[in-house]
């Protein structure tokens, strides 16, 4: 009789392991397939809904103070904040792109003026070492040396060529990017006119009992998910405009362009502006330009003194997420969904890490 019961415990412990993993196998279905596919369909109404909602207390303070309609305020806000958008983007995007295309094409030439003395130096240093305790491996270190120097050299060619593909790929794309912009901000503007039917409208479609859980992840999003974004932003401008004039003040050229790379390489966690910086550094002081490689590592230094300082204020410890989960989400979300899925994923996994905090059965 207890062996009977045993097993029935036994067999009911399976079913609901077997009903968990069901579950949450569905549920990651469920995503892989919305981000994967319907997110990129319904991009623009995400993104113009998501900026009704953020510019929802702006107009109410705007109209009240104004004496205006909540209508007619929603409309002018949205108006100076997407003219402002697009006038900075823009300006910032022409100088960026103007000097990107530039150093695409100079890319050979820079590398025969520029990376190959170092080689070479640094190659007539290795030599001289490698020849003191191997003096008959020289020839086939120089053969070896010219094979690496053929092998770089073709490609900076086909790098360059690669790139400047790719950037011609993404202006022909221009047209559809500009088609999801203006329905953007048709949502955007038709969405903040309406605001309350549509928030009246979904919040019909939620079932009553979870509409506590609900508003909590609304509270959530708006508290920290905001916050999170907000800041990075900030920190990214910050770091930006440190390289950008740092890189300036050394005389390097094409300032803007290799100031954004590696201000988006420095956001990624683990791996940082050092190693740009760094490796840049020590190659410029190898191969006879200690000046600027000295600069490169003390601009390296004064970026992360500044970042440790302000990252913890603006930030805050409590909305961080551990370096391994950080990338592994951004490496994640970057296969499933491009771009958006790279900076969306770190998101979802504060979703998730809120759902679990506070209970599985209490979140859903």
């Amino acid at each position: 009789m207890l062996e009977t019961g045993g097993e029935a415990v036994q067999e009911q412990e399976k079913r609901q392991t077997l009903f968990y993993i069901l579950y949450y196998a569905a549920i990651g279905g469920t995503l892989f397939f919305f981000f994967k596919y319907v997110c990129i369909w319904m991009l623009p109404f995400f993104l113009g809904t998501g900026i009704a909602a953020l510019m929802r207390p702006l107009t109410l303070s705007f109209a009240k103070r104004a004496h205006i309609g909540e209508k007619t305020a929603c409309v002018l806000i949205l108006l100076f904040f997407y003219l402002t958008v697009a006038g900075a983007a823009g300006l910032f995007l022409t100088i960026v792109l103007a000097q990107l295309y530039e150093l695409l094409l100079r890319l050979p030439d820079l590398y025969a003026q520029n990376i190959a003395p170092v080689l070479d130096r640094l190659s007539g240093w290795f030599y001289g070492l490698a020849g003191r305790f191997y003096p008959d491996t020289g020839q086939s270190l120089e053969s070896l040396s010219d094979a690496i120097a053929a092998a770089t050299q073709q490609a900076a060619v086909d790098g360059s060529a690669h790139l400047v593909s790719w950037a011609a790929g993404i202006a022909a794309k221009l047209p559809l990017l500009l088609i999801a912009a203006v329905f953007t901000v048709v949502i955007s503007i038709l969405t903040a006119s309406n605001y309350r039917m549509v928030a009246r409208f979904l919040r019909n479609l939620i079932p009553k009992r979870l509409a506590p859980r609900v508003c909590g992840l609304q509270r959530f999003a708006r508290e920290t998910i905001w916050q999170f974004v907000r800041a990075y932003i900030i920190i990214m401008a910050v770091t930006f405009c440190e390289l950008g004039f740092g890189l300036w003040l050394l005389g390097f050229e094409y300032v803007l362009p290799v100031a954004a790379a590696i201000t988006l390489l420095d956001i990624l966690p683990l791996i940082g502006s050092g190693t740009i910086l760094v490796p840049w550094g020590l190659v410029l002081i190898a191969g006879g330009d200690p000046p600027g490689g000295i600069g490169l590592l003390l601009l390296f230094a004064v970026i992360e003194v500044i970042r440790n300082i302000i990252e913890p204020r603006i930030v805050g410890d409590q909305i961080g997420l551990h370096p391994i989960a950080t990338i592994t989400s951004m490496y994640a979300g970057l296969q499933i969904a491009g771009f958006v899925g790279l900076f969306a994923a770190p998101v979802l996994v504060l979703f998730a890490r809120y759902l679990y905090e506070n209970g599985t059965e209490e979140a859903l």
